[in-house]
């Protein structure tokens, strides 16, 4: 399962008892397996920009990062795809982008997919960002605390890969002394 151009697979792997198993794995090929989400950061205000959007997984509203596929045909590279989503689902431009996850991270132990996060530092409103896509209604949050991140966190008011990044964005921001 999952969003649309997953694939199913599987292999056959002996199990720790010796027996044959298939597994149901899921990962979205187009994407070149790998997604990207960003924590906006400003380094002044020590603030957070957020997003707000429908996620129909959960059929809710919640907070989240941007973030979105790496798409082979549209992006250079990750780098590429981060800044991408950066400008498309919150309006802005890094001055710096920071990866936090250079080879990526495994969604989850059946999925091919790899989350890349990434950092961006003291972002810049942009007047005439891409437009948002199709199926996407975004609303944007400028100037959430970083305590009040944590609080969504917690409550569950984020889905898992903005909350991982958001987990490693506060890390390296207090080893970079920026916090």
């Amino acid at each position: 399962g999952g969003e649309g151009g997953d694939e199913g697979g599987g292999g056959g792997v002996a199990a720790p008892a010796k027996q044959i198993v298939k597994w149901h794995l899921h990962g979205s090929p187009k994407a070149n397996f790998s997604s990207v989400v960003v924590f906006p950061y400003d380094t002044v205000s020590n603030k957070v920009t957020l997003i707000t959007e429908y996620c129909p997984g959960p059929d809710c509203v919640l907070s989240g990062l941007p973030a979105g596929s790496f798409e082979p045909d549209k992006h250079q590279d990750l780098t590429h795809a981060a800044m991408d989503e950066l400008n498309e689902e919150a309006g802005l431009k890094a001055r710096k982008l920071i990866p936090l996850t250079p080879n990526g991270l495994v969604v989850d132990k059946y999925s091919m997919n790899k989350l890349h996060c990434y950092l961006a530092l003291d972002c810049v409103i942009d007047d005439n960002p891409r437009p948002q896509d199709d199926t996407e209604d975004i609303s944007v949050e400028r100037g959430v605390s970083i305590e009040e991140v944590l609080s969504r966190l917690e409550r569950g008011d984020m889905p898992a890969p903005s909350a991982v990044a958001a987990l490693l964005a506060i890390q390296r921001l207090g080893d970079l002394e920026l916090l």
